[in-house]
């Protein structure tokens, strides 16, 4: 037992190492992309299912992007959607020569469903931009989005996810505490070093020669921005994270609705072991490892085998994350109190939700899609969101 609790030390000390590492490097400078004046063909795909709520501040966004006309396109997929989805983007897309909407009559999945819109695209656009059905991306964040693809070793990027929000509660302040530290630190550290930042769900981009290198995006996958973030830097792209690229994003306000964005990341997780090329690769696929480690630690120091110090180690350098990324995000006042009034209780719920999605990640059945009106989500009051930057 003795040789077990020392190999949970060693491994415990390498997350916190690597986090305080990400903390230092996410302050270093930027590594700006230089805007050179060339525009490639872009094509943005939006693949949906049961969105209504979401759809109508989205397309309107689009609209708004600053980017040529005759350089973008847009593809939407309805994925086999039951509400009022199909009628609204049946009705924006008639009314746009450079839109084109594909229905499906049975579910595929987001990753079969981005797999198709790329397909069915007119020519051959130089880039593809995700963005999902409840993000509103800025005006001026697809201009910013694709200047790095100038180098012509990018082959995906990332923009930030801003959180938004209805209302202020334990959920949302996790949430919103979670998202900043994973890009305004995280991501923000690896762009920095050269590291290769992951893609995210939407807000991102990619270049489509390499999508067809690696055969597009997987099928039937969980997390398809990470099995594809880690093909491209496995098989020698580069990826990068832009923060400057931003597009609101609503972040989950309910339990339930946490518990099952957690479960579906770490079954994708998961399934991104495949694509590991390299230690830093196998952190990222390892995604909430970290806590089962602190977990069975805090279960050796019971049982009398190690020092209670050793929490330290973890506690330290995460209490640095949280910091930094509350500094980096600079929310409005009752938000950050509640962020650090909350934290204790939320991240002991967190490493529960982490050892369930592990179970589950073992033995849970096939997740898809998450209606978010049973879901939880609060992108239905799209006017009562709060801008995390005031």
């Amino acid at each position: 037992m003795r040789i077990a609790a020392d190999v949970l030390i060693g491994i415990l000390v390498l997350f916190s190492v690597r986090r305080l590492l990400w903390v230092m490097a996410s302050w270093l400078r930027r590594r700006t992309p230089t805007e050179t004046g060339r525009w490639p063909e872009v094509l943005i795909a939006v693949a949906f299912r049961n969105e209504q709520d979401s759809l109508p501040r989205l397309l309107s966004s689009l609209d708004a992007l600053n980017y040529g006309a005759e350089r973008l396109s847009i593809c939407l997929v309805d994925d086999a959607s039951t509400d009022a989805s199909t009628g609204l983007a049946v009705a924006w897309a008639r009314e746009r020569a450079n839109v084109r909407l594909i229905i499906l009559d049975e579910n595929v999945g987001k990753a079969e469903a981005l797999n198709r819109a790329l397909a069915s695209a007119a020519g051959r656009p130089e880039v593809m931009v995700v963005y999902d059905a409840d993000q509103c991306p800025c005006p001026d964040s697809l201009r910013r989005l694709v200047e790095p693809f100038a180098d012509s070793r990018t082959e995906a990027v990332c923009g930030y996810r801003r959180p938004v929000f209805r209302k202020i509660n334990a959920i949302v302040a996790y949430a919103c505490l979670e998202a900043w530290t994973h890009q305004l630190v995280n991501l923000s550290a690896k762009e920095a070093l050269g590291l290769d930042p992951p893609t995210m769900g939407g807000n991102c981009a990619y270049r489509r020669s390499a999508l067809e290198r690696i055969g597009g995006f997987p099928v039937s996958s969980f997390s398809e921005d990470i099995e594809v973030s880690l093909a491209l830097a496995g098989s020698g792209g580069r990826t990068r994270f832009v923060g400057d690229a931003i597009a609101d994003h609503a972040v989950a306000d309910s339990f339930r609705h946490y518990v099952n964005q957690r479960l579906r990341w770490s079954r994708g997780l998961m399934a991104s072991r495949r694509h590991v090329r390299g230690l830093e690769a196998a952190f990222v696929a390892a995604g909430y490892l970290d806590r089962v480690v602190l977990l069975l630690v805090t279960a050796c120091i019971v049982g009398g085998y190690v020092s209670p110090w050793w929490l330290m180690v973890y506690a330290v350098p995460a209490l640095a994350a949280v910091v930094t990324a509350v500094k980096k995000a600079r929310p409005e006042p009752r938000l950050a109190c509640t962020v650090f009034a909350i934290f204790p209780v939320m991240f002991v719920v967190d490493v529960a939700v982490s050892v369930l999605a592990a179970l589950h990640g073992v033995t849970g059945s096939r997740l898809r899609w998450m209606d978010r009106r049973s879901g939880g989500s609060s992108t239905a009051d799209v006017n009562a969101q709060h801008d995390l930057r005031s």
